[in-house]
């Protein structure tokens, strides 16, 4: 079941940094709809509450959107291409397996901070009742995060800088590593220490899995 925390203080605009007045009416209905949701969750907000707050009309958000659940999935399909892009960019510099292993974490990490209150909103949603929920495969697209971690992991046992162990359990400690990390307010964690808390995780996670030294041979009497 989902973590109930606080949702987050901070509220992303979908892809911009702009001030509210500077943004398009889609990329205010955008704003507005996460801070919305955030708030109310995302069955209790209505399109007049989403509207309001963003300083638009109803037919805006019927023209770019169509619904309040088009906008919604255009709030989580934006946000999905750019987790893909991030890992991607993760992955690309190469590195033996444990190398990537860390920078993917530390990605996953940076995404999910970034989008911490759509992360909120989702909770909420998958807590609720399944009827009442956007038409969003977010079970799915946890799926595909713990597929790539277990590949990296089965990756690094066959090179020999992991252990024999299951690529599973590996791959959801590493997982769960992440999600503490993005959820530390909870623990008190200040957030300046975040990126510390995140190595120094990683450190004892991939240290339990690493493979046991090779002992030196004893030297044959002189």
């Amino acid at each position: 079941m989902p973590s109930v925390a606080s949702p987050p203080d901070t509220i992303e605009p979908a892809g911009s940094d702009q001030q509210p007045a500077a943004l398009s009416g889609r990329e205010r209905l955008l704003s507005a709809a996460v801070a919305q949701f955030a708030a109310k969750g995302y069955v209790a907000t209505s399109v007049r509450d989403i509207v309001r707050a963003a300083g638009v009309t109803a037919p805006a958000l019927y023209y770019h959107f169509g619904s309040k659940e088009g906008l919604f999935l255009t709030l989580a399909r934006e946000a999905v291409a750019r987790v893909k892009q991030v890992r991607a960019e993760a992955l690309a510099a190469g590195g033996g397996p444990v190398d990537r292993i860390r920078r993917l974490c530390r990605a996953h990490a940076t995404i999910r901070r970034r989008y911490a209150s759509l992360s909120w909103i989702v909770d909420q949603i998958l807590s609720g009742p399944p009827e009442a929920a956007p038409a969003f495969d977010f079970r799915g697209l946890a799926r595909e995060s713990l597929r790539l971690f277990e590949d990296l992991v089965a990756e690094g046992i066959a090179a020999g800088e992991l252990r024999g162990c299951s690529s599973r359990h590996l791959a959801l400690a590493l997982m769960g590593t992440v999600e503490v990390v993005v959820r530390a307010d909870v623990f008190g964690v200040a957030d300046g220490k975040l990126d510390e808390s995140l190595e120094g995780m990683l450190d004892l996670v991939l240290a339990g899995a690493a493979p046991p030294p090779t002992s030196a041979p004893v030297p044959a009497p002189g």
